[in-house]
């Protein structure tokens, strides 16, 4: 289970979406994305070894690594500070993509609650 100082997660009937602030190993924080659809997902990460590693962590939960390497995304930085000043991060991001069954769809999100430590109740 990654170790996460905050989360959010939207859902909508076509999508669910988590916004995370992970912690490293080496103490430091980083953001996370996360989308799935009823066939897919995708995460973006720093353009890091640490966001880098968020991708291996992800496949270990699946069970299967990305469907196509991990790409930078175009526009390319991610960051800012946020009002709480506790996070500063800025940077290129990069993203994979996870391609599934329509029938696992359920199963990739509850791989992903419990690999943010997500409960069923409110964001954190």
């Amino acid at each position: 289970m990654l170790t996460c100082r905050k989360t959010e997660v939207r859902e909508s009937a076509a999508q669910w979406n988590l916004d995370a602030l992970v912690g490293t190993p080496g103490g430091d924080i980083l953001p996370c994305f996360v989308a799935v659809v009823s066939s897919y997902c995708t995460v973006q990460a720093p353009n890091t070894s640490d966001g880098e590693a968020i991708f291996g962590d992800v496949a270990g939960s699946l069970g299967v690594p990305p469907s196509s390497p991990p790409q930078a995304v175009k526009g390319g930085s991610c960051g800012g500070e946020e009002e709480d000043s506790e996070f500063a991060f800025t940077g290129s991001m990069i993203s994979a993509t996870w391609e599934f069954p329509k029938e696992r769809r359920d199963a990739v999100l509850a791989s992903f609650r419990g690999l943010f430590g997500l409960t069923d109740g409110p964001s954190r």
